[in-house]
């Protein structure tokens, strides 16, 4: 590549970096904006790619955009790994040899599976589904192995557990906690999704460590849990993710749980800004959610920009599409047990939990009702009342019956 100097610089592309890109041209600037990107594709949504495995996906069928865009907005796309950055001197260095200088500096760097270290099975075998080449790989597997173990009942656990039933394979899901998605919702909700798991015909076992598995003869393994033996060809980890922090620790920037920033998405280099999965905000904060991190990015610029917003926290949304079940999670994990009051409803196929504190809506959790999303979504960032709610969200009315005795 010519050019050497740049006034902006990302590192990492994901939906925060297409947030600040858009929202800096979206308010006239024009500076040149360097993109570096460390995957064999273009910038692609993540939420996706483990949600589409039943007929697998071509190479960029997710990219958030096309070639032109970047051309028409002025962005250099680099297809490399940036492996330090020298602070004093306002650099980057890839691993293809480039020095690279910037006036401002965005890490945009997401986060990174966790993968336990398991006795009986190199790490090298365990499978992710973090990125597309992972989920490649995982595809890869399907083609020659039937028994998957999933470990971790979160949402990409549980997710990938139902691409792989809808694959035809028999799975295997080994979870700490109780229940699956037990972090999101409360188990009034996810009694629902056990219950249509189980009816598909996943083997759910909660509330278990797998520390160690056996591998046979023939390259399958086999697992022990509380006396019962499981057989599988292969491992699946969907235990979490960490912010990836290697970069910014490297470079001695402020890093804790993620790499710290204050309300205006600055870190402890006035030059230098992070955002989305791998900022970590007030009281240790990382949100680990493709809306926030969105929002994050459109802040990263404004303040780039000069027209600094602070960061508020907002409650983004979660939802999930599985087992033929529509699942949203808003704000539940700011519940505060006994003191929230809880306001349960169950019509038909919609069964909501809203939680209420000073009289304003402060997180809704259900099942079903997909359709009003949105409007959740809104009542929840404008605090409705309940009387809001009952206006806005009625639930529909429960359905009767008549009938009138022929004699």
């Amino acid at each position: 590549m010519k050019k050497t100097n740049y006034p902006l610089i990302i590192i990492g592309a994901s939906i925060t970096a297409i947030s600040v890109i858009r929202t800096m041209r979206q308010n006239g600037d024009v500076r040149p904006i360097l993109l570096i990107h460390g995957e064999d594709r273009l910038p692609y949504k993540r939420t996706k790619i483990n949600k589409h495995m039943v007929r697998g996906f071509e190479k960029e069928a997710f990219k958030m955009a096309d070639e032109k865009w970047y051309a028409d907005n002025d962005v250099t796309l680099l297809y490399d790994w940036v492996e330090g950055i020298d602070r004093m001197n306002k650099q980057v260095y890839t691993k293809l040899g480039h020095e690279l200088s910037y006036q401002k500096l965005v890490l945009a760097t997401g986060a990174v599976a966790v993968v336990p270290h398991i006795s009986g099975i190199d790490n090298s075998d365990v499978h992710k589904v973090q990125n597309a080449l992972d989920v490649d790989r995982l595809l890869g597997a399907c083609k020659e192995n039937e028994r998957f173990l999933i470990i971790g009942g979160g949402v990409e656990g549980i997710e990938t557990a139902d691409q792989l039933i809808r694959k035809g394979k028999q799975v295997i899901l080994a979870n700490r906690m109780k229940y699956p998605l037990l972090k999101l919702f409360p188990e009034a909700i996810v009694n629902h999704l056990e219950k249509e798991m189980t009816k598909k015909g996943v083997i759910l076992l909660g509330g278990v460590s797998v520390s160690t598995v056996q591998k046979q003869a023939d390259g399958s393994y086999t697992l022990t849990l509380k006396g019962k033996t499981y057989a599988f060809d292969a491992i699946v980890a969907c235990t979490g993710a960490m912010p990836n922090v290697d970069l910014a620790r490297k470079a001695n920037l402020k890093v804790e749980r993620g790499v710290v920033v204050d309300a205006f998405m600055q870190t402890n280099d006035p030059d230098i800004l992070a955002a989305g999965d791998v900022a970590q905000h007030a009281q240790g904060v990382v949100t680990g959610l493709w809306h926030a991190a969105e929002h994050q990015g459109e802040l990263v610029a404004l303040n780039v920009l000069g027209n600094k917003e602070a960061h508020t926290l907002p409650p983004y949304r979660l939802k999930t599409e599985v087992f033929g079940l529509y699942l949203f999670s808003g704000a539940y994990e700011n519940i505060v047990p006994g003191q929230d009051e809880a306001v349960e409803e169950q019509v038909g196929a919609i069964h909501r939990i809203l939680y209420y504190s000073n009289a304003k809506l402060k997180s809704a959790v259900f099942l079903g009702d997909g359709e009003r999303a949105k409007t959740y979504q809104k009542a929840l960032f404008e605090g409705w009342t309940k009387e809001q709610v009952q206006t806005k969200l009625p639930l529909p009315a429960q359905p009767t019956f008549s009938f009138s005795p022929s004699f």
